[in-house]
């Protein structure tokens, strides 16, 4: 047994004196990572030690969410130990720079304060050393910053430590992967040799879970075991530890007003950012398992839909529902689409409603109804013109009927059921979009009015009410109880008394009376709706008696007390809340005016005029396909004995092309009695000769009794080439007539005896 003291003690002292020869300024006795390399750098690893966590100050400390009797403010909260043991070849050094940065800016000497009052952040680096042989060298590196801690009184190591609870997730191996329940500070601290391996023995572990002490540490106690608070540089020695005990500042995480007693988890992360270079980094983190009995217990489930939209959605608006368990981690979700996720998107009109498991029991969401306006845009037909005009589109769609000249933007050219188009000579589209309005909904909430309990009226114009807002509206009125009349100015302020704004309002009757407020609200907690500073007359009424928070205004609001506590109630009763009125356009609807261009009609195959006993004539109309109308026309001919002589007669060529367009063409013609048809006729014996002649013809007949008579010659279209009227006759006619201006050709030469009318061919050579 002596033997082997002995033995331990020999081998202590020589591991000392080896040891000693490994210092900041000497390599002689320290030995590199692999045990053979004479060349290296000497790196820290920092880890994390769960038996300080359990063994320190008795452990973990759970406070209740109201503590009875009072537990110095530490009502809900999990108060921790944690401890950074460095089971490294080289220390952890962390040296300050002269270089301090302020709202992002970067200074070179000490600024006091930032302008926005918050402390400056000095930069550090990080000391790394290195083995050259027996030679020790060190290099730095930018590591982060640190910052004062004026509770602790010297400088801290920013966002050293994160602490969170959770809940484990089996599918993730990470345990920083898991759901957070509740969360601490990002802890800075300053960076000192609390002790070492030996003293704290149990602190230090390796990878397998085996207790480390200093004969394990080839460089033990390299880096001095010195290493405090200093503002110049800071450190844990290879073989130590630093330790930030339940009782300091920060060292607590926040627990969820609401949640029961179960199993959790507390998971520690040490250099969360990586700002230090270590021999690794895999194991920085801590999961521990933890249970709570200090909270709810089983059986207070509660389950609640958060939602700040509005219950009217336009199409392709979506609202998201988020499951709220009341900060317990639900173990299951079942919503009424069947879904079983955190939270749903929604998209249809229809009732939502959400059933959840967690620690606390099972629990039913209050129902909450979306109504989506459907994505429909009106109906207007389009419509066809011919050569230009103007055209009535219309819609028999619901809401405000917008017209547009684009598809998107442009200009608004009429709002109305039916637009009347300007004259259009060539197509033309137009856009159409419905615009409906959708009332916002309204709630009341609040006392209704001051009878429900005692009070008196007030003069403190620093008393408030305090509420939370749940969905975006608008504060429309209140009621107030007034002894004495005049203007108040009434202000909605933030949770740190900061006037977000304010309404004059003036009170003409002493009494119950409403006033007028319209006072915007966005989704925050702890509002206050008070008067502003200056306000000099107040004689309000406020209760001190059968108060009892919270007062709900439908799902948009809740007052939450006043700034007396909760046995007081000022100033502002019924109060009534409006959501906004929600505005849905539909999609453009595109209506096109087509102008098509009327068809050009002709039509040939009529003479001027016809001999009544003349045979049937071929008309032509172009293009095909038309129909002709008027006095002896059947299909497409004309018959001057079906017409009868008279005139002159229209004949109309009708054409409609595929379009619905039409077109028209006319000719007028004439049909006259022939030579000798009529023995009863007023003219006989008529004569043209020479025919065929040069020109120069003679005319002769006789007038069987008195009859106007007149004489023209026309050439085969119809054009006059002479004419004279002979007045009234009776007996021979005998005319020579030239025509020594006309060219050679066919001529008609016609004679009208009072009604009666005949016409001669004639040939000019």
């Amino acid at each position: 047994m002596k033997k082997k003291l002995s033995f331990l003690v020999a081998l202590l002292m020589g591991y000392l004196t080896v040891s000693a020869q490994c210092t900041t300024t000497n390599a002689t006795g320290c030995s590199c990572p692999d045990g053979i390399s004479t060349n290296c750098d000497l790196l820290p690893d920092i880890t994390l030690g769960e038996y300080g966590f359990w063994n320190e100050l008795g452990g973990p400390s759970e406070y209740p969410q109201v503590c009875n009797p009072p537990c110095n403010g530490n009502d809900g909260r999990l108060r921790l130990t944690t401890s950074t043991p460095n089971i490294g070849h080289g220390p952890l050094t962390v040296g300050s720079v002269s270089i301090w940065v302020c709202d992002g800016d970067t200074l070179t000497s000490y600024p006091g304060t930032c302008p926005d009052g918050s402390a400056p952040q000095q930069l550090v680096k990080q000391k790394i050393y290195h083995k050259d042989g027996n030679v020790m060298t060190n290099w730095e590196r930018w590591a982060g910053g640190m910052t004062y801690h004026p509770t602790h009184g010297h400088m801290h190591v920013d966002d050293w430590i994160v602490m969170t609870l959770r809940t484990q997730d089996p599918t993730k191996p990470d345990p920083r992967d898991w759901p957070i329940i509740g969360t601490g500070s990002k802890m800075g601290f300053c960076l000192m040799d609390y002790g070492s391996c030996n003293t704290y023995n149990g602190h230090c572990l390796d990878s397998l879970g085996n207790v480390l002490t200093a004969v394990d540490f080839p460089n033990y106690q390299l880096g001095g075991g010195q290493y405090n608070c200093s503002p110049v540089e800071q450190g844990i020695s290879s073989g130590y530890t630093d330790i930030y005990h339940e009782n300091l500042d920060g060292m607590w995480i926040d627990i969820p007003p609401g949640l029961c007693n179960g199993d959790y988890f507390v998971v520690v992360e040490v250099d969360k950012h990586n700002f230090f270079l270590e021999v690794r980094d895999d194991n920085n983190v801590m999961a521990i398992p933890i249970t709570l009995t200090e909270q709810l217990s089983s059986g207070n489930a509660s389950t609640t839909i958060d939602y700040s939209g509005a219950s009217h959605l336009c199409a392709g608006e979506v609202a998201t529902l988020v499951a709220n368990t009341g900060g317990n981690p639900a173990l299951s979700y079942q919503w009424s689409t069947g879904d079983t996720t955190p939270s749903i998107d929604v998209t249809a009109s229809g009732q939502y409603y959400l059933t959840a498991t967690s620690a606390c029991g099972t629990a039913i969401s209050d129902t909450i109804t979306l109504d989506v306006e459907p994505n429909q845009g009106p109906v207007v037909p389009g419509a066809d013109i011919c050569g230009s005009g103007s055209v009535t589109l219309s819609t028999t769609a619901t809401g405000t009927v917008n017209w547009y000249d684009a598809a998107t933007g442009g200009n608004l050219v009429y709002s109305g059921n039916s637009y009347t188009t300007p004259t259009l000579t060539m197509s033309e589209s137009y856009w159409v979009e419905t615009e409906k309005l959708f009332p916002g909904g309204t709630a009341a909430g609040g006392p209704v009015d001051n009878t429900f309990g005692g009070g008196a009226n007030h003069t403190n114009n620093t008393r408030y009410q305090i509420f939370d807002v749940m969905k975006p509206c608008t504060l429309v009125s209140v009621d107030v109880v007034a002894a004495s009349t005049g203007n108040r100015t009434i202000a909605l302020m933030d949770g740190t008394g900061a006037i977000l704004d304010s309404v004059v309002v003036n009170i003409a009757s002493t009494g119950l009376s409403t006033v007028t407020l319209n006072l915007p609200l966005t989704p925050g907690t702890n509002y206050r709706l008070g008067l502003t500073p200056s306000s000099t007359l107040v004689d309000l009424y406020r209760n001190n008696a059968g108060v009892v928070y919270p007062y709900a205004i439908g799902s948009f609001a809740e007052i939450t007390g006043s700034s007396a506590g909760v046995d007081y109630y000022y100033w502002y009763y019924n109060w009534q809340v409006k959501e906004d009125d929600k505005i849905c356009l539909s999609p453009r609807t595109q209506v096109d005016v087509v102008v098509n261009a009327a068809p050009s009609v002709s039509m040939s195959g009529l003479a001027p005029s016809y001999i009544a006993n003349m045979p049937a004539v071929t008309l032509t109309g172009s293009p095909s396909g038309g129909t002709f109308s008027g006095p002896g026309v059947t299909g497409n001919t004309f018959s001057p004995a079906a017409a009868g002589p008279g005139g002159p007669y229209t004949i109309t060529y009708s054409y409609t092309d595929a379009n619905g367009c039409s077109g028209t063409a006319t000719q007028t013609v004439e049909v006259v009695y022939g030579v000798g048809i009529d023995n009863e006729s007023l003219l006989k014996d008529m004569h043209v000769f020479p025919n065929p002649n040069n020109g120069t013809f003679h005319l002769t007949f006789d007038v069987i009794q008195n009859a106007e008579v007149s004489v023209k010659v026309t050439n085969i279209t119809g054009q006059v080439v002479w004419e004279e009227k002979e007045g009234e006759l009776s007996g021979s006619f005998n005319k020579t007539i030239t025509l020594d201006k006309a060219a050679a050709g066919v001529y008609f030469v016609e004679i009208r005896a009072n009604d009666a009318f005949y016409r001669i061919k004639m040939v000019k050579e």
